[in-house]
């Protein structure tokens, strides 16, 4: 486990990339909602800030759920062990049900919401497995989840006029699905689930074929619209 020593703390480069994935993913979701106006603009990064911090907190302190038992037995152990995959899993959904509640609860634009989220955390990740690619020799499903990465953003950067769109939404769902189920295909570490296609495989397949039905369905009522 490589780590660096600042004083008695140790910081995992695990953790440090984390940061500077996150961060990085913060300016690019400044630079791609500039276009908005500032009435809009601001509260919608200032309560997108809020929920990141809620979400570390929850990722931080989820041992308290998973392994309620280990912490009561040793309850320094939060202040070294992080809550892992599970953790982040727990911290999104707990984000998405925030989401949920401020725009309906407040009537603020809930598409405007999910999709600068959605770009924070694809820039993010991407950046992520960028810096897994030089600093864990992350291989090719690091490379080319950002890859993925990349042309999503790229992709959302050329409709961020569709910003107020749900169809903007259910194709960069759609699209990161397809890209990331494309990659772990060469993840020769996925283990079978069922028929020959892994746990995370058939999640990212059942996203896709949702994204790609709501799409459908949207695109008939614009044309129904016009």
């Amino acid at each position: 486990m490589q780590v660096i020593m600042l004083g008695p703390l140790m910081l995992k480069y695990s953790l440090l990339m984390m940061m500077i994935a996150v961060a990085t993913g913060y300016l690019v979701t400044l630079f791609w909602t500039r276009h908005l106006d500032t009435t809009i603009r601001k509260p919608l990064l200032d309560d997108l800030m809020i929920m990141l911090l809620v979400g570390i907190l929850i990722w931080k302190f989820s041992p308290l759920v998973f392994d309620t038992m280990a912490v009561i037995r040793s309850p320094l152990s939060l202040l070294y062990y992080t809550g892992g995959t599970q953790g982040i899993l727990l911290a999104i959904i707990a984000n998405i049900l925030m989401l949920v509640y401020q725009c309906f609860k407040h009537r603020k634009p809930w598409a405007v919401y999910a999709n600068t989220m959605l770009t924070w955390l694809i820039a993010a990740y991407g950046i992520l497995n960028l810096l897994r690619v030089f600093l864990e020799n992350g291989g090719y499903t690091a490379i080319g989840t950002a890859v993925v990465a990349a042309a999503v953003i790229a992709y959302q950067f050329r409709h961020r006029e569709r910003i107020f769109s749900s169809y903007l939404l259910a194709c960069t769902v759609m699209w990161s699905a397809i890209g990331l189920f494309t990659v772990s295909l060469v993840d020769e570490t996925v283990e079978a689930f069922w028929l020959g296609l892994g746990e995370m495989q058939l999640a990212l397949l059942i996203v896709a074929i949702l994204a790609l039905i709501m799409k459908v369905i949207l695109e008939k009522r614009e044309s129904l619209n016009t």
